[in-house]
């Protein structure tokens, strides 16, 4: 069994309270018979932090083009040939969170600067970590109720 392309993946949203604000999560409903592949033993955590200039910490319509925009190229640049998962993407407080499963962080960061070179300077930070159990997306589908 293979791992299909995000831009063709079922994907599922769901909301839930953090604090008092709206957490909203969109994750991949295909990838429970994957988690732990040891293909993918890292997690690229790519953070877009913004002003939120709602009472709700969710960006604006104009920011969510954007960003739409910049998922968008990382998905073309990273998934098409499947270097990169891409798994959940949450939203909260005034921050977005792309969470990719990878292997090859070299690779992967020059693909990145390559998508990314047709933006201006975006707000965003890079993390990877180590997740060889994929324990976040389980995380993600606990509290999504999957």
């Amino acid at each position: 069994m293979k791992i299909a392309a995000a831009n063709s993946a079922p994907w599922n949203i769901a909301e839930s309270d953090n604090g008092g604000m709206p957490r909203l999560i969109r994750y991949r409903t295909d990838l429970a018979p994957f988690i732990a592949s040891s293909d993918y033993p890292q997690r690229l955590v790519i953070i877009w932090e913004y002003d939120a200039d709602n009472l709700i910490g969710m960006p604006s319509t104009e920011q969510s083009e954007t960003m739409k925009s910049f998922e968008d190229a990382l998905v073309e640049t990273l998934d098409s040939d499947r270097l990169a998962v891409l798994a959940f993407v949450l939203t909260c407080n005034g921050s977005r969170e792309w969470h990719y499963y990878i292997n090859h962080v070299d690779e992967v960061g020059l693909r990145i600067n390559t998508a990314l070179s047709e933006f201006p300077k975006l707000p965003i930070h890079l993390q990877v970590e180590n997740d060889p159990e994929w324990e976040q997306i389980s995380l993600a589908y606990q509290i999504c109720g999957v």
